[in-house]
């Protein structure tokens, strides 16, 4: 059993490295790059209900093509960057009722029942399907139209195909470039501020945004066109209420920067990567 459990930590560490080597230098942190001007008021409201019209018009599109349209998964994460940025500002904000946000004191509550497009399919699928228990979800898919066959395809791309660790492949060199970036400023008594440290979340956030909608597409493409129907069925039964409120900006600038400024900051990042305790 010890054996096993060896081989088993030393695949998932070559998976990681793998993963890392493919996309170390494709995803770094570029300090030219910065964040969108934030918006507000009308021109917020009309950017919703872009989005909202983009969404809908892939309504009758199957699940699997929803879920590889980069195109209207990259506009959903711009707009629920601004809306987070406009609530951290306070700035103002017209109506979006009718969009499915509804004010709640300094923040909204979404309906994603009523309003899917702010809660996408996959989104869905990478928030839930790495912690299903297959032993207990398995028989519930096989009752509503999956073969032993589907439901071993799920666990076996779970188990190969680890999102946790596609994520840090992803955004680790990015954080390290960050850190250096932010350790050169201090060098030159120009420190980082808040303008920086939100062109890297941006950069960041995006990029872990398109890697769980990389991989809840190639989850559905392990499966024929009428499991995928049937999981989004299931999943579409789920009754969510969300919230966004802001957060204390200055208090999450001062605590990423201060994390940036360790000098031992790359041998931590890397140890978390790997879901090692530094």
């Amino acid at each position: 059993m010890q054996v096993k459990i060896q081989l088993r930590r030393a695949a998932a560490l070559l998976l990681w490295l793998a993963g890392l080597a493919g996309v170390a230098q494709a995803v770094e942190f570029n300090e030219t790059e910065k964040a969108p001007r934030a918006l507000a008021g009308a021109e917020l409201k009309t950017r919703a209900e872009s989005y909202t019209a983009s969404f809908a018009k892939l309504s009758d599109a199957s699940p699997l093509e929803m879920v590889s349209s980069k195109a209207i998964a990259l506009e959903h994460f711009e707009l629920e960057w601004q809306l987070d940025r406009a609530l951290e500002d306070k700035r103002p904000l017209e109506d979006l009722s009718a969009l499915g946000l509804v004010r709640h004191g300094d923040g909204f509550s979404i309906d994603y029942s009523a309003f899917p497009q702010w809660q996408p399919f996959y989104e869905i699928l990478a928030s839930f399907v790495p912690t299903m228990n297959m032993v207990d979800v398995g028989p519930m898919l096989v009752a509503r139209g999956f073969r032993e066959s589907d439901v071993a395809a799920i666990q076996g791309y779970v188990e190969t195909h680890d999102l946790k660790t596609e994520t840090a492949a992803r955004t680790l060199p990015m954080a390290i470039g960050f850190s250096k970036v932010v350790k050169k400023y201090d060098r030159i008594k120009r420190p980082a501020g808040k303008d920086q440290v939100f062109a890297f979340l941006y950069q960041r956030d995006k990029a872990v945004a398109e890697t769980r909608r990389a991989w809840a597409e190639g989850l559905l493409r392990t499966l024929d066109d009428q499991r995928v129907r049937i999981l989004r069925s299931c999943f579409s039964e789920m009754k969510g209420v969300g919230y966004k409120s802001p957060d204390d900006v200055e208090a999450g600038v001062a605590s990423l920067l201060a994390a940036m400024r360790l000098p031992d900051y790359e041998q931590r990042a890397t140890a978390e990567a790997r879901g090692v305790t530094p």
